[in-house]
């Protein structure tokens, strides 16, 4: 038995099969078909950690040489039969991993998928070919194989690049400092490490530190140094360390015409290693020339702890002799003249400080301080006034007596007894005593 259709369904049916419903429906199901297709073929293309090839291609076991410039300034990273070295530093020895670890990095790097592609871009992003932050050139058989043009972060340990030649720009997993054009961040850090175990002899221009079948011990004496001052000084001259690496010329900024210190530091198969160490000019770094080695070595203080200013007494453990305090000269507490001065040089007492050597002052009556206004400058004190040794009238003493006129109008009494200064003719006579 057929199964029976309602009326609805049927006339939806029938309504489908007329061309003004039929076709429109055909398309959008072709439009629903081509859009799952699309998605399907690009899949994972949005992702820029996915990649769908290598960015660079070259093999890391062959490269002979590592280029990077930027700001001026090139490094050039050369493998030898020692591992690697910088070219223009005299092959000076640099930590071989990180260039192997920066090769393998670089051939790793995965194509993802592009941010910008136009040359405007490329200047934006500063990945142009005149205008970057980094240039990494890999040579091989004497010719670049792969070169890299880094610029701009976008992010943490991100940087815009981009391949040269090709006009895409990346963002890649690959930051900046891993890719430094500056020597000192690449170099080998023990160059001047030597074995403490063969060490046989230390010496300065001060003292000559041996070692026999005894023992260690200063040269020509029988004093034995201490054993924590022979434990740190070997410690520190076997692992010598440095900042950085200066270059091969002297400059007289070095200042190693007036050295700090002269070391000597011989092996037990004879060789020696002769250090001189010297302060820059105008620097708190010290400049060290080994006399085997073409490469002037920047140290700091750190690096020379314990070796400079260390003497015989710091090695045999002797405390430092401290000075007494030096006494004080004599008149240094009174004011007086210091012993040998002659007297017409001794300065005259500070205001307001008393002078030891002055006669004590007698007391000045009240009444001796009062100036008669009436009296013409110049005259003579009245015989009223007191005078030396006297003492003050008991009237004037008692509380609450007045002095007798004839004394308040005297004037001030002089010490010991003199006779008041004459005034200048000129001079405005005094303003009238208050009654």
């Amino acid at each position: 038995m057929e199964p029976r259709l309602s009326n609805t369904v049927r006339d939806w049916l029938v309504s489908l099969r007329t061309p003004v419903a039929f076709y429109p429906a055909i398309l959008l199901g072709a439009q629903i078909v081509l859009a799952i297709g699309l998605t399907w073929a690009a899949r994972g293309t949005l992702d820029p950690s996915v990649g769908e090839g290598r960015l660079l291609t070259f093999d890391p076991k062959a490269i002979a040489s590592v280029r990077i410039e930027g700001a001026g300034e090139t490094l050039t990273l050369s493998r030898g039969k020692q591992g690697w070295a910088i070219a223009d530093l005299k092959d000076f020895p640099v930590e071989g991993t990180k260039v192997e670890a920066l090769l393998d990095k670089l051939a790793g790097l995965k194509r993802p998928l592009p941010v910008a592609t136009s040359a405007a871009a490329q200047r934006r992003h500063k990945v142009a070919d005149d205008g970057f932050e980094r240039k990494v050139i890999l040579e091989a058989g004497g010719k670049p194989v792969a070169t890299l043009l880094l610029g701009d972060s976008p992010g943490f340990k991100r940087e815009f690049a981009r391949p040269a030649g090709d006009a895409a720009v990346y963002d890649l997993d690959l930051p900046l400092f891993e890719v430094s054009n500056r020597r000192d961040d690449w170099l080998q850090r023990d160059t001047l490490k030597l074995d403490e175990e063969k060490i046989d002899s230390i010496a300065t221009a001060d003292w000559t530190l041996t070692k026999d079948k005894d023992g260690w011990h200063l040269a020509g004496t029988t004093d034995k140094p201490t054993a924590a001052a022979v434990t740190g000084l070997l410690a520190r001259v076997g692992n010598l360390g440095y900042r950085g690496v200066l270059g091969i010329e002297d400059k007289p900024e070095y200042n190693l015409a007036t050295p700090a210190l002269d070391l000597t530091v011989q092996l037990a198969d004879g060789s020696r290693h002769v250090y001189r160490i010297a302060q820059a000019k105008d620097s708190k770094d010290y400049v060290l020339k080994a006399g085997d080695r073409p490469w002037y070595f920047k140290l700091s203080e750190f690096d020379l702890e314990g070796l400079l200013g260390l003497n015989r007494d710091k090695l045999l453990g002797i405390a430092p002799k401290v000075a007494p305090p030096a006494a004080a000269p004599q008149g240094a507490a009174t004011g007086g003249p210091a012993p040998g001065a002659p007297a017409g040089d001794q300065a005259p007492p500070a205001l307001g400080t008393p002078d030891a050597n002055a006669p004590a002052a007698e007391p000045v009556p009240l009444e001796a301080g009062i100036e008669d206004a009436d009296a013409p400058a110049g005259d003579e004190p009245t015989p009223d006034a007191a005078t030396e040794g006297d003492e003050a009238p008991p009237e004037a003493e008692s509380e609450g007596d007045v002095a007798p006129a004839e004394d308040q109008d005297a004037p001030a009494d002089t010490q010991d007894g003199d006779m008041a200064a004459p005034a200048a003719k000129d001079q405005t006579p005094p303003a009238p005593a208050a009654n």
